[in-house]
Order: C-alpha cells, then sequence, then structure tokens
C-alpha cells in the first residue's frame, strides 16, 4: 500500500461522534468472552459467569451463639431473681458434634457453634446464670431462639449467593465455600494487544536522542490493563511506516480479543493506523470523538477482536484509557455495568466549557469537611505524562457556554478501577 492510497483511504471516511455516543457505540460492540472453571481462591476478583444457590440452608441446623448452656425456654417461664428457676445440667454438646436429645426441665452445657439439642430452643450464657454443683441457676425467663442462629441464618434453599456478572469478592467466595462449590464458573479474562507506533518512540532503558522520548504509553497501557483484571498477550512497538504498521497489525489481531494501538491515529502524512485497519476489513464504529483530549480515538472490530485506537499523546492516550477503553474491557470481563457512575463533587476553581465537545480534566478528588471536593491541575496539556501520574480523576465537562463556577456540583470519573 502506498503512502498516498493510504490517506486517502483515511480521508473518505471520517465519523466524529459525541463522546455519550462513543461510550455507548463500545458497548453496544462488545460482549462477555467466554467462561472458564477455577477455583474459589483464582477466582477472585473476576466475574460469576453463571448465578449460584444455595442447594440447602446454611447453616441446616440451628446453632449456639454463645458460650453457656442449652435449654427449654418455657421451663425458665416466671424466673426472677426473687424466684429463680434451677435446672440440672446434663451432658454437653461441642461444635462438631451430632444429634443430642435434652429432656424437659433439663439444661445441657453447649459452645459456640454447637448444634443445638433437639428438645432445646434458647441459650443462656454462662455470665447469666449461678453454677451450683451440677445444677444451674436462671433468674431471668428466656425466650425461643434467644442467642441461637437458626437454619439458614446465611441463606436459604434456592437463595441466590451469587448472581451472574457480579464480582467475585473474597466474601463471595466464602459463602460459595460455606455451600460446597470448590469450583465456579467466571468470565476469562481479556487476551490485549499493545501497539505503539512512532519513529520518536524509544525504548524506556534507551538514551533519547533529540527529537525522541522513551515509550511512556505502553507502560501506562500495560499497568492499567493488569490493574483491570486483563491479559497482555502482545506488545511491540513499530515505527512509521504502512508495510510494517499494517504487519504488526496482523498478528496482534490474531493474538488478542482487544487489540489497543497508541499514535498514527490522526490525519498526518505518518499516520497509517486507521487507513491500514479498513483496508484490513475492520469495521469502524467511530473514528473521532468530540473531545478534549483524545479527538482522534476511534473503535472498530475486525471479525471477533475489538479494536482501539488512541492518540500517541500521553495524556490523551491515558484520557482515552480510562473514559472509553475500560468500558470495553468490563464489558469482555463480564461485567453487566461497562461504564461506572461517575462522581459528584464540589468544584473548587472555575472552568470554562467548551461550545461543541466534551471536555474531561485531569483533577485532585479529595475529602474536605466531610463531602468530597475537586481541584483541577493547572496544565491540561495532552502531551504531558505528569498529570495522569498526579490525578485520580478527571471531570467530566459537558458542552456548552460559559463559566461553572466554583462551588458548583460536577461529575467525576474515577481514575483507579474498582471492578
Amino acid at each position: 500500500m502506498t503512502t498516498s492510497s493510504v490517506r486517502s483511504k483515511f480521508a473518505n471516511d471520517i465519523a466524529r461522534i459525541a463522546f455519550p455516543d462513543a461510550r455507548a457505540a463500545i458497548v453496544a460492540r462488545t460482549f462477555a468472552l467466554q467462561s472458564e472453571t477455577l477455583s474459589l481462591v483464582a477466582a477472585t476478583g473476576r466475574v460469576v459467569a453463571q448465578t449460584y444457590r444455595a442447594a440447602e440452608d446454611i447453616v441446616p441446623f440451628a446453632r449456639s451463639a454463645m458460650d453457656g448452656y442449652a435449654l427449654r425456654s418455657a421451663d425458665t417461664f416466671g424466673a426472677s431473681a426473687g424466684t429463680p428457676v434451677t435446672l440440672p445440667v446434663v451432658g454437653a454438646s461441642y461444635a462438631g458434634d451430632g444429634h443430642a436429645m435434652l429432656a424437659a426441665g433439663h439444661a445441657s452445657v453447649i459452645t459456640t457453634g454447637a448444634m443445638l439439642p433437639d428438645g432445646a430452643d434458647a441459650v443462656v450464657p454462662f455470665e447469666d446464670i449461678d453454677r451450683i454443683g451440677e445444677t444451674i441457676v436462671v433468674r431471668a425467663p428466656l425466650v425461643a431462639l434467644d442467642h441461637v442462629f437458626e437454619p439458614g441464618d446465611d441463606a436459604k434453599r434456592g437463595e441466590i449467593l451469587v448472581a451472574s456478572g457480579s464480582l467475585v469478592s473474597p466474601g463471595a467466595a466464602a459463602l460459595l465455600a460455606s455451600a460446597g462449590f470448590a469450583q465456579i464458573a467466571v468470565t476469562r479474562r481479556p487476551r490485549v494487544a499493545i501497539v505503539s507506533t512512532g519513529n520518536e518512540i524509544v525504548a524506556i532503558e534507551a538514551t533519547p536522542h533529540l527529537g525522541q522520548i522513551r515509550n511512556s504509553n505502553t507502560t501506562m497501557l500495560a499497568a492499567s490493563l493488569a490493574a483491570d483484571g486483563a491479559e497482555v498477550v502482545f506488545e511491540e512497538h513499530v515505527l512509521d511506516d504502512a508495510d510494517a504498521v499494517r504487519a504488526t497489525l496482523v498478528r496482534a489481531i490474531a493474538s488478542a480479543d482487544l487489540v489497543i494501538t497508541t499514535g498514527g491515529a490522526s490525519t498526518g502524512d505518518r499516520d497509517y493506523v486507521k487507513a491500514t485497519l479498513r483496508d484490513l476489513g475492520a469495521e469502524f464504529a467511530f473514528d473521532s470523538i468530540a473531545m478534549r483530549p483524545s479527538k482522534p480515538t476511534a473503535f472498530a472490530t475486525l471479525g471477533s477482536t475489538a479494536i482501539a485506537v488512541l492518540p500517541g499523546n500521553p495524556a490523551a492516550a491515558f484520557v482515552a484509557y480510562v473514559a472509553l477503553v475500560r468500558g470495553a474491557l468490563r464489558r469482555m470481563s463480564g461485567h453487566d455495568v461497562a461504564y461506572r457512575p461517575y462522581v459528584d463533587a464540589t468544584l473548587r476553581g472555575s472552568i470554562h466549557r467548551k461550545a461543541n465537545r466534551h471536555f474531561l480534566m485531569f483533577a485532585s478528588l479529595s475529602v474536605v469537611g466531610g463531602r468530597l471536593e475537586v481541584i483541577p491541575l493547572e496544565n491540561q496539556c495532552s502531551s504531558l505524562v505528569r498529570t495522569s501520574a498526579d490525578a485520580n480523576v478527571l471531570i467530566v465537562v459537558e458542552p456548552g457556554s460559559g463559566t461553572i463556577a466554583s462551588g458548583d456540583i460536577i461529575a467525576c470519573e474515577l481514575i483507579a478501577s474498582l471492578i
């Protein structure tokens, strides 16, 4: 493919859409991946691929909530400090013991977690009675289920333990373990290929010559993908050469569920990525967005592979990943909600709206006086790397005119992943 044909192929088909529409288009074109069966520990942090229900009550028997004495509450009716009830002590029940019987008018030693003897319906703690020889003295009446865990107190038979699409937290893993599920089906991790482009890019360990910069974008993407639970299976830098870009993209697409490129995304003489993808048969949902930064961001599919084309400027690439690509990853990982709700915070400072585009600003969110406050960072230049390190949120400014004043409430996109 010649340089001129690459440029003309790109120039003939440009579709710029609004930022919310871009997110919706990504959601519409990404789907949960296949499931795999893992142990509970290995599955922690993953998304459940099917709903799991309790096959029986958890736990299926009544248990003592205290160390004390099991008894029949009816035997303590009328007990008071002036007219205590005395019950003989017979037997003992310990955690792990099976069935035991308790006759009327008697009490039995019981430990926390032990199954309640048949006939007993309450437990009196050691500290609430007096022990005299082989009897206990009860000075206050009990009612049924005092200090007792009822059967099914964690879950009743048939109750949902973990629903499809929910995250396997350590607590959920413990609940599933208590129900007897040693292994569960979870959505597999997305396999992701990272392709960076540009003659000016050199390896991290290299000493850049004048005009060159180290490859921070690949590191940013790989670190973000690891934090978001994806697996990087392909990572390559390619120079600004049409044939080399094509060959690299072919290999990347064949290896991954999602390909993320950085650089070569605009309309310059050496911006080959979008036109090369079209030549390979990729179908674009959009190839630019009415937003700042990250305007050249595009999203396409080729067969079963999704492709996110990100700008080369570090801050712009970072914004595109957080605000757009992460939604695709969450869909592939099995989450029902691709984009988490924004967080509202009180603005400190002022922001000038952009008339025809969304403006995503790096900012610092903190708790002040019990409420969330957000301060935009001073330098919003898309070429910076520092801003992505200093910010913990992106302020999402909708298109419009005028100024958003200090003290107004504004929406924020959390940078840190909370899947």
